[in-house]
């Protein structure tokens, strides 16, 4: 069920690990999990690398399992890390995400620079989203998660982390927690 990753694979979703789990210490009302398993309909389910997943109000889409042994439903944003020569799975589950509703997925491969594709759902369809160095992907599922290319292609972990402290401190991602902590209030 778990992909096997090599240790630079690994080393790899730790590092982005630790960045999205950064993002998520400013948003309270997340999960950020590493390898828990998605079940997106009675047949298809993964363990992608990483997910994160709105807990509250109208941006929920997913919910843990009755015993918390899996996410039932498409998680708002996925992260996989791959190696280059694991196209068809990687194929695979962009298709199985865009089918279910995955926000944003993104496949970051490990190579030196490292590479990725950013997927994002619109009108029920991945678009791929392109950055030149100089310009930052800024999440839609994840209002106020801000990582600029070139610090991505050459693992700067700390140019991310500062960027992502910037972009909580926006009005998106302030907008992003209202609708999470007032999920159960009436807006007038």
């Amino acid at each position: 069920m778990i992909r096997e990753l090599d240790v630079g694979q690994s080393a790899l979703l730790t590092d982005l690990a630790m960045c999205l789990n950064y993002y998520r210490l400013f948003s309270p009302g997340l999960y950020c999990c590493i390898h828990a398993t998605v079940q997106l309909d009675d047949t298809t389910q993964f363990c992608p690398g990483i997910v994160v997943q709105v807990n509250h109000g109208r941006l929920k889409q997913c919910e843990p399992g009755p015993d918390y042994d899996c996410f039932k439903g498409p998680p708002n944003f996925v992260l996989d890390v791959f190696s280059a020569d694991e196209q068809p799975e990687y194929e695979h589950r962009r298709d199985c995400f865009e089918r279910h509703g995955v926000l944003e997925y993104v496949a970051v491969r490990d190579t030196q620079p490292v590479q990725w594709t950013w997927h994002r759902l619109i009108d029920g369809k991945f678009s791929v989203i392109e950055t030149t160095d100089d310009e930052f992907i800024m999440s839609t599922a994840l209002p106020g998660l801000w990582i600029p290319s070139s610090a991505l292609k050459h693992r700067d972990w700390w140019a991310i982390m500062a960027a992502i402290a910037r972009g909580v401190s926006r009005d998106g991602h302030h907008n992003f927690m209202d609708t999470i902590w007032k999920a159960g209030e009436s807006r007038n």
